[in-house]
């Protein structure tokens, strides 16, 4: 009986057992999905979008490696997808290395190819069957050849040289240099990994509103406290690959004890971290700086180039630019007072006060006299005494409080004729009549 032609036969389609079957399974899918592929790893990549086909490539290479547990079209997305958010993590954690140790992205030594011709479907497939199969017997024969001839020519004038300790010894200084750039770049990327974790833009941040103070618990079971105005963001890989959350606002974390990955904080590009301890973080500072307050255990913090450890009890300002300081009183009791329940600004501008009344009152109070934004006030109360807020305000900074219409304002308080006690005041002890 003849064997049937099969020839012009389609690869099964990608259900049940085993999606990837065989090679041709493999580029019916790569032709499926390297379009959602490549618009994703852009997406993430922001502006070094050259990596997008480095980064498709690798997926689906990996997908290959993996195939013996993917059983579903689904499966092969979800795995897809994966790989692309962390192969992009990777990519732009590596691009300042690999300036410095080789090229990155998916040209393969064709640094001068259009773009376009990179990133077309065909380039791609290309790199990855070379991936799977690795160079071809002719092409190992002359890299041997080459090498065989280079090591010759290396010998005959080494043997020309009147001594060969100097070379060894630039030799090992070279490998020395090499090997602590790499270790340095490996340090460098894991807070880049990181980074690029919590600033992807497919993440829906929590959010809090003005007067709102909540709490709940992270997927590792770390405990979470929110506070006003504060959004923090926690990607889809938290607990699995990473325990990283990004914050802008204020927020204090109980962090679960006994798990092997450290707990970080990213605020403002720069890191906390910690593995069993709780601490505040805040960013509602006017400048770039973040704080950090420690009631347990220790934290890192990775600033720049700074790195410094706060221990319990302690309170420190971080600063990309200036450095890590300990934190003035006045400034633990502003950035963290809402920690013991209270809310203190001391001496700042109006404009500042009014901001931080709004923030934990959620009380929208106007200054029609934009003049009096200038003058400085100051507050030390309780979470729950917005009228005795306002009443430190009329005082600190020579305000009176109403209502017109509907909208509360702050106005200039009028002058205290002289003679006149100022509103308030209690009258005189009267003198008693000579006799």
């Amino acid at each position: 009986m003849s064997t049937p032609d099969v020839r012009g036969t389609s690869p099964s389609p990608l259900t049940g057992t085993g999606v990837l079957t065989d090679e041709a399974t493999l580029k019916r899918a790569f032709d499926d999905e390297f379009a959602q592929c490549l618009a994703s790893a852009k997406s993430q990549l922001g502006e070094a979008t050259s990596l997008a086909p480095r980064v498709v490539e690798n997926a689906f290479v990996a997908a290959w490696m993996q195939r013996m547990n993917i059983n579903s079209r689904d499966q092969l997305r979800t795995m897809l997808a994966d790989e692309v958010k962390h192969g992009s993590a990777r990519a732009l954690s590596k691009r300042v290395s690999g300036a410095r140790f080789g090229a990155v992205g998916g040209v393969h030594g064709k640094a001068h190819a259009a773009a376009a011709d990179a990133e077309s479907p065909a380039h791609v497939w290309a790199q990855v069957e070379r991936a799977l199969h690795g160079p071809t017997a002719e092409s190992r024969a002359a890299t041997a050849a080459a090498g065989r001839h280079e090591a010759a020519a290396h010998l005959k004038d080494m043997s020309k040289r009147p001594s060969w300790v100097i070379p060894v010894i630039i030799g090992v200084g070279a490998l020395a240099i090499s090997v602590a750039g790499v270790m340095y770049f490996d340090r460098l990327g894991e807070d880049d990994v990181q980074l690029a974790l919590v600033a992807n833009q497919s993440i829906q941040p929590i959010a809090s509103a003005s007067g709102q103070i909540g709490t709940t618990k992270l997927p590792d079971g770390t405990a979470m406290t929110m506070g006003p105005e504060t959004k923090i963001w926690t990607p889809e890989s938290f607990g699995q690959k990473s325990r990283v959350v990004k914050v802008e606002g204020t927020a204090g974390f109980e962090v679960k004890p006994g798990l092997t990955l450290p707990f970080r904080v990213v605020a403002r590009r720069m890191h906390f971290i910690a593995t069993g301890t709780k601490f505040f973080i805040s960013t509602f500072r006017p400048d770039s700086t973040a704080m950090v307050l420690v009631q347990e255990g220790n934290v890192t913090i990775k600033a720049g180039k700074n790195t410094a450890v706060a221990t319990a009890g302690q309170t420190m300002v971080a600063d990309a630019k200036n450095g890590i300081r300990a934190a003035t009183a006045d400034e633990k009791a502003e950035a963290f007072g809402w920690v013991d329940k209270r809310v203190t600004v001391h001496n700042k501008q109006l404009r500042e006060v009014v901001a931080a009344m709004t923030r934990w009152f959620n009380y929208d109070i106007k200054v029609p006299d934009t003049q009096l934004l200038d003058r400085m006030a100051s507050i030390d109360v309780p979470l729950d005494s917005s009228k005795l807020a306002i009443t430190q305000v009329e005082e600190s900074a020579k305000v009176k409080f109403g209502y017109e219409g509907e909208t509360k304002v702050f106005r200039d308080a009028p002058a205290t004729p002289a003679g006149k006690a100022a509103p308030g005041a209690k009258p005189a002890a009267k003198k008693g009549k000579k006799d």
